[in-house]
């Protein structure tokens, strides 16, 4: 009787032991999932302050009112989109108010900017002094962000970066709002109630996938095909709900062997195409050069598909280097159809890849000749700038639509842009900036 109930102790203790280290297991796997999120909020977070600190110097090199609203419009969408970035984090909510107050604020403030442009109005020596403050704060706000980010991308479990985030927050929150708000508000006083229309809010969310293929996949279909795009050994994959923003896709994560780091995938219900990984491993070495990272990247592209692809950027940060792809057909660059993919400079590992914008845009094009010649289009550009290049390409525009575009790089005031003039009617389209970092070159 004695040895009956011993025996059944020990199945007991071996059946709570199992269960605890299965609760363990999946503890583990949910915080390294958190971490993922956090880790990508925020850098959304920084890229979001780093496009609204560039936006002054857009408006220096723009030529046209048109290009005006749409760089305004910019500032208000990326202010929203820090505002939500910065609210997934997990720091305390008191060391955010300011920094949250001075989102809102910027954004609202380009919002009535670009309306009273709109409007016929034009924005005066007062209104770029104000932003010039604004733009002075961001750099401060960004320069501290990009400080905090290393720390956290750094490996902190989420405990200590609750605590040094905090921390941090509140030593850059102290010091917000030191520029004269006053003007800010007083412009804001002529749209008491504003009505959010812009053209990233309702356009952009009703916009459809054109680049899926194919019928819906079921889940373990689309486990199959997200160990074959990985092609390394795998010892399980486990299910989890993937932020799906436009496209619909299965949330996987697969685990490999010895209790490595998780990679996480997403797999479209509709066609089975990856549209984004990310392999959560540390690379602590760099053996190999940024030349041979972009060789392995692009045997990568090609091996899936992805073919006639052409580096436009690329930046460098913990061991790792992400290049930004855009196709080239009949020598235009369709820079709609990009695909992000990131290198590990220890062993030449794909780490990670982003093919979201391919998949919202891609279709079979026919492009024709343009309306405009080279230097007919390059009148329309701003003497301001001085013109080292330019070549045709296809630009995105609000609402899903796109436009044959002559690409103009130059410089000013000591700084990179790129302006594109539509090649059919000769509207200044876009500018972009090139911000020169440590870890490589941005376009913004």
């Amino acid at each position: 009787m004695k040895r009956i109930s011993t025996a059944v102790m020990l199945l007991l203790l071996l059946v709570v032991g199992a269960w605890g280290y299965n609760q363990y297991m999946q503890k583990v796997s949910y915080h390294r999932y958190l971490q993922a999120q956090y880790d990508r909020s925020f850098y959304q977070l920084v890229n979001s302050i780093e496009n609204i600190e560039t936006s002054t110097g857009k408006l220096m090199v723009s030529s046209q009112e048109n290009t005006t609203i749409p760089i305004l419009s910019d500032v208000w969408r990326q202010a929203f989109e820090a505002q939500e970035n910065l609210s997934q984090l997990p720091i305390g909510q008191p060391e955010l108010d300011n920094t949250s107050k001075f989102l809102s604020q910027i954004g609202d403030y380009s919002y009535s900017l670009s309306k009273n442009v709109a409007d016929g109005g034009k924005l005066t020596d007062k209104d770029y002094k104000t932003i010039s403050e604004l733009h002075n704060y961001a750099v401060y706000l960004g320069k501290n962000l990009q400080d905090l980010r290393s720390k956290i991308q750094g490996g902190y479990d989420l405990g200590n970066l609750r605590k040094k985030g905090t921390q941090k927050m509140s030593q850059i929150d102290s010091k917000i709002l030191n520029v004269n708000m006053s003007a800010v508000n007083q412009q804001m006083s002529n749209y008491p109630t504003l009505i959010y229309d812009g053209p990233f809010s309702e356009s952009q969310a009703k916009l459809m996938p054109k680049g899926l293929t194919g019928g819906n996949v079921s889940y373990d279909n689309a486990v199959s095909i997200a160990r074959r795009f990985i092609g390394k050994p795998m010892d399980g994959a486990t299910k989890y709900s993937p932020n799906n923003g436009k496209i619909n896709a299965y949330g996987i994560e697969l685990k490999p062997p010895q209790n490595g780091p998780s990679i996480y995938v997403n797999v479209s219900k509709k066609g089975g195409h990856v549209i984004w990984f990310m392999d959560q491993r540390m690379v602590s070495k760099v053996n190999i050069s940024e030349t041979q990272a972009l060789n392995y990247a692009t045997k990568f592209l090609s091996a899936h598909g992805f073919r006639n692809m052409e580096n436009t950027y690329s930046i460098k940060a913990n061991g790792t280097v992400q290049f930004n792809f855009a196709p080239v057909q009949n020598n235009v660059r369709i820079y709609p159809d990009i695909v992000k993919v990131k290198v590990a400079l220890d062993n030449g590992d794909i780490v990670g890849f982003d093919a979201t914008s391919y998949y919202m845009s891609h279709v079979n094009r026919t492009i024709g000749k343009p309306k405009l010649t080279e230097v007919e289009a390059q009148r329309k550009v701003s003497k301001n700038l001085k013109v080292d290049s330019s070549r045709l390409c296809i630009i995105p525009l609000d609402g899903g639509k796109e436009v044959l575009a002559y690409e103009f790089k130059g410089t000013y005031g000591g700084d990179t842009f790129y302006v594109y003039i539509n090649a059919e009617n000769g509207t200044e389209e876009k500018i972009l900036k090139i911000i020169k970092t440590s870890q490589g070159n941005l376009t913004m």
